[in-house]
């Protein structure tokens, strides 16, 4: 299954005056943005279709779901579908290396997010290889909790370091509770005592994002409430950090 759209309007996405030229547009190749954790539950799926519906406000983007067992991207879309809710993203499943490979060939995109598999079973490695081999910049999400951080190292010293590929590590689920701003606190001081590139923005839990999950919608066409613009802004300033750090990424 593929979903296209095609209308985006290239304009800072911050700004909404006609006109205005996009900084980011300048001298832009296609970038393959690969989401990476062992740990399952750390809410990958969901970084990677809201932070390409957010960047899909302002440029051509594709998600890839690379998880052939999980599906959890490829289910999200799914359900779009069946609602009749219109992804503003292109979407596709791969599962073969040879074409996850070969995808910063797919050059009429300018941003392409992929979803990969919670795993790092003998099984998925030549998956992340031919993967990683294409990739221009790693995300890694993890939960705010202690037993996060030796899954992330893990994920680091497999996949990520041998190849020396930029990342950043993203702090996700973030509960807003005592016990959850205690734990992110926490996890914040382990990630930095080992000296990890960590972003300013972090990802809140919200009810809606789990709704979304069932119905296909994306932060950028949640229905109108509080929590609703607070994970959109979540979303937007993700996409804002990561944008510097993309367009200074140079072709490999």
């Amino acid at each position: 299954m593929r979903r296209h759209w095609y209308g985006c309007i290239l304009i800072p996405i911050n700004q909404y005056v006609s006109g205005d030229s996009n900084e980011y547009s300048k001298g832009w190749t296609v970038k393959v943005v690969s989401v990476l954790n062992q740990k399952g539950g750390v809410g990958k799926s969901n970084v990677v279709r809201n932070l390409a519906a957010t960047w899909a406000l302002d440029r051509r983007v594709l998600v890839v779901d690379a998880d052939p067992m999980q599906r959890s991207t490829t289910t999200h879309a799914e359900a779009a579908d069946a609602s009749g809710a219109e992804l503003p993203y292109d979407f596709d499943a791969v599962g073969e290396p040879d074409v996850l490979a070969s995808l910063r060939g797919f050059d009429e995109y300018d941003v392409i997010v992929v979803d990969t598999p919670g795993t790092l079973a003998e099984s998925e490695l030549p998956r992340f290889h031919a993967l990683l081999s294409c990739t221009d910049f790693v995300l890694l999400p993890i939960e705010p909790a202690i037993d996060s951080i030796q899954p992330l190292r893990t994920t680091l010293s497999w996949l990520v370091e041998p190849k020396a590929l930029p990342y950043r590590v993203l702090l996700s689920r973030v509960k807003r509770d005592s016990p959850g701003r205690k734990a992110f606190a926490e996890t914040v001081e382990s990630v930095d005592a080992l000296e990890l590139p960590r972003l300013e923005t972090v990802i809140r839990e919200y009810h809606a994002h789990s709704v979304a999950s069932r119905d296909g919608s994306v932060v950028t066409n949640y229905p109108w409430s509080v929590n609703g613009a607070r994970a959109l802004n979540d979303f937007k300033s993700l996409a804002h950090e990561l944008d510097p750090l993309l367009n200074n990424v140079g072709n490999k």
